[in-house]
């Protein structure tokens, strides 16, 4: 290749990248909105004095939440021994955290999580984040930290890749944009943590959730949240080898530092050690 092909490709590249960027940081970033019910829920739920009946009669506004909320009551995670038939029964039973995490949970994989043709990448990517979402509860139980906000941070944390892959995909389809499908992914690999981030603030669910997944890579540089940020970093990890071979995790596979930083000790470990396989069963009956 000549010196002028290669710089031309190397243009080309840049020219690529910044329009990636573009997409993914711009005024016009084409972010999912929340569904009306379930945004109307989040604000109702997110005070202490609001009460199960407006909450029960804003779910059955939506034939299709109230089904999936159903279904969900029931599941490995949130059952507790007792079948749950109806919207009432569900809230009562599972409380205000647990009816948010669901609403988002739905949420995400109704709107988010389902990008044609690309559907065994985005198919993984829920599941990683389903696992890092419970192990992150885990993790903050015995830091005792906020359990919602690790929930969500969790589940929340890779969001962006499903969305940058739909923006790109799109703008492929419409003649704007070339690139392979390796490409696709690996743009929307590169611009998640933005894209995700971006999100939450969007959904207004919380700034300090925001902060945490900014910064899931390097949690320890994290303004404010770095002990949260710890927990989501530790939890991605704990996700991947619980979604892989099966052979038993061990400290040695998770990075020294983030564990150091949590303070957490061997025994503690093996405590969330042990909810891989439930975790993995609740991950494969949800999806």
């Amino acid at each position: 290749m000549t010196v002028t092909a290669t710089e031309t490709t190397a243009s080309r590249s840049d020219q690529l990248n910044e329009t990636v960027r573009e997409i993914a940081e711009g005024d016009h970033c084409e972010l999912p909105l929340l569904p009306e019910v379930a945004a109307q829920l989040l604000r109702l739920t997110s005070s202490l004095d609001c009460g199960v009946t407006e909450i029960v009669t804003l779910i059955k506004r939506d034939q299709s939440l109230t089904s999936h909320l159903l279904k969900m009551a029931n599941s490995l995670r949130y059952s507790t021994g007792v079948t749950v038939s109806s919207v009432q029964q569900a809230v009562a039973r599972l409380g205000l955290i647990c009816v948010r995490e669901i609403v988002i949970l739905i949420s995400c994989q109704c709107r988010i999580f389902d990008v044609p043709g690309f559907e065994k990448d985005v198919r993984e990517s829920f599941r990683r984040s389903l696992a890092a979402a419970a192990f992150c509860q885990e993790i903050a139980r015995i830091r005792r930290l906020n359990v919602e906000e690790a929930f969500l941070s969790g589940l929340l944390h890779d969001v962006g890749r499903p969305i940058m892959l739909q923006m790109l995909s799109d703008r492929r389809k419409a003649g704007k944009l070339e690139m392979t499908d390796e490409g696709l992914l690996e743009a929307a690999s590169k611009q998640r943590v933005t894209v995700s981030a971006r999100l939450i603030l969007l959904w207004e669910l919380s700034v300090r959730v925001s902060e945490v997944i900014r910064f899931q890579e390097s949690p320890l540089e994290a303004p404010s949240c770095s002990q949260l940020a710890s927990v989501l970093n530790l939890a991605t990890r704990l996700s991947e080898l619980a979604l892989g071979p099966g052979r038993a995790i061990q400290p040695t596979d998770l990075p020294e530092e983030i564990v150091t930083a949590l303070n957490l000790y061997p025994e503690q470990l093996q405590l969330v050690f042990a909810k891989r396989d439930k975790i993995v069963e609740w991950v494969n009956a949800t999806i």
